[in-house]
């Protein structure tokens, strides 16, 4: 149970408290005695071992070896979750390894007459397949258009209900490799906390939280699917927080920049680079996994926001010359610059495979098509691609946010985009992008959505979250995406 405390400690005991040293002793002993007498209390230890209890009041000593479950089942509940430790799983090895002995036993590949049993099987697995007209590749509803105007969402309960932020709620994300109906959700806020929910839709029990006391966090974003979070704030300096191992690493200062804060990033798919907004026009590349800069990027203006292609391959960004600007991320190059129609400062950038979204602070949002875009890349001279800003017309122009559009969020699957704005109440609006429409039903003047501040979908669309000004994390099921 060492790694339990390590990395989801209590936040009412270890990551917030500064208990002095000498209580932890005299508790630890304390321990030792009443195990030797009867066993471990729950209630008489240190605040993380109430965590244990079933039920609250539970007050009876455990026996050792029922203590010894209640840890590895709050361990199976936590930290493997965020932790992908299926390769020390000692039976699941044994299995793979016996696997292929016993189909050398029967005779290998090209197997003879003797192994019957094995012969079946493969007939049955092919007469089952021969006998039906379905589609051999799984069938998902996320693989079917999703109908426009009408979009069928349910509220569920929120996220964080079971410890909201004291502050806007200035960051959420879901974990990119998580499990699909049973995401990890993390949020962060200007109360200088990092928290993490298990979302099951019903309880969406808090597993860990963490406070930053110099922190005020308005930017979190999970590494790729590692269980990294890197956080920052209007401050020179940032955190990475390794939710496996509860290791914080403060990094304190990006080496050559002088930046006085780094509020405002965005992570490759990969996780592999972390671009933050500098001053004057330079964005900051700073490499995923040793942290340390790795190159800059510079435009015309001001840096207001910055994407990443989906592949991780191209890096597109804009600001206050309202020109999007596309790097090779290799290379470093510009490969192409166009201007975006609107003609005041561009506020959000967002891209899919298939799709380039600009917000700006007017509040309409161009959609782009980046089919074409990719081909005209290596068209014609390389040299002269960058220097010249050409004109590309947007698919559509989305007019329905009346102040700055400050977040823009495409689905998992790309089929939805969600708009939203931090100016005005219900400032969201959600966009179906197939047929470039806005969702007429929902949100109505009476969703309480409050001021947004911040939006994700998790991964597989199943669930949509709204972080607000009071603190809290609306979720909503998309029911399009659940196969029911």
């Amino acid at each position: 149970g060492s790694m339990q405390g390590a990395a989801w400690q209590d936040p009412e005991s270890d990551s917030d408290s500064d208990d002095s040293d000498d209580d932890d002793s005299d508790s630890e002993e304390r321990i030792m005695k009443t195990k030797k007498q009867k066993g471990v209390s729950l209630v008489d230890g240190p605040n993380r071992l109430k965590k244990l209890r079933r039920y609250r009041d539970e007050t009876d000593p455990l026996s050792l070896s029922e203590y010894e479950l209640r840890l590895r089942e709050r361990f199976m509940n936590t930290t493997s979750v965020a932790a992908n430790t299926g390769w020390a799983d000692v039976n699941q090895l044994q299995q793979k390894q016996e696997e292929p002995k016993t189909k050398r036993k029967r005779g290998g590949y090209g197997s003879s007459s003797e192994d019957d049993e094995s012969g079946d099987e493969d007939y049955n697995v092919v007469t089952d397949i021969l006998e039906s007209n379905a589609s051999l590749f799984q069938h998902s509803s996320s693989g079917m258009q999703l109908p426009p105007t009408i979009l069928d969402v349910v509220r569920t309960r929120d996220g964080n209900l079971s410890d909201p932020n004291n502050s806007v709620l200035s960051a959420v994300q879901f974990h990119p490799g998580s499990d699909e109906e049973n995401p990890l959700l993390m949020t962060a806020g200007m109360d200088k906390m990092l928290r993490f929910f298990r979302i099951d839709g019903e309880e969406n029990p808090k597993i860990h939280g963490i406070h930053f006391p110099t922190l005020p966090i308005t930017c979190a974003s999970f590494l790729g699917d590692s269980g990294s979070v890197v956080m920052s704030g209007r401050r020179p300096f940032f955190y990475v927080y390794d939710a496996i191992s509860g290791n914080i690493q403060k990094i304190q200062s990006i080496i050559g920049r002088k930046e006085r804060s780094l509020e405002k990033f965005t992570v490759s798919p990969s996780g592999d680079v972390i671009a933050f907004v500098g001053n004057d026009g330079y964005i900051i590349l700073v490499d995923g996994k040793s942290r340390q800069w790795i190159g800059d990027l510079k435009m015309n203006g001001s840096v207001r926001a910055i994407t990443f292609s989906e592949d991780g391959e191209f890096i597109m960004g804009s600001g206050s010359d309202g020109d999007v600007y596309k790097w090779n991320v290799r290379s470093r190059r510009c490969v192409e610059r166009f201007h975006n129609e609107d003609g005041t400062i561009t506020s959000a950038l967002a891209a899919t495979s298939n799709f380039l979204a600009v917000g700006s602070e007017s509040g309409v949002v161009n959609l782009y098509t980046e089919k074409y875009s990719r081909t005209s890349l290596y068209g014609g001279s390389d040299s002269g691609v960058g220097l010249n800003a050409t004109e590309r017309n947007p698919l559509k122009s989305i007019m329905n946010l009346t102040t700055s559009a400050d977040s823009l969020k495409f689905s998992a699957d790309g089929q939805i985009l969600a708009l939203s704005t931090r100016r005005e109440t219900n400032g969201l609006k959600l966009l179906h992008v197939p047929t470039q429409t806005v969702f007429s039903n929902w949100p109505t003047s009476k969703t309480p959505l409050k001021y947004v501040w911040s939006t994700d979908f998790s991964p597989g669309s199943k669930y949509f979250a709204v972080g607000n000004d009071h603190g809290k994390c609306l979720l909503y099921r998309l029911k399009h995406y659940w196969d029911e």
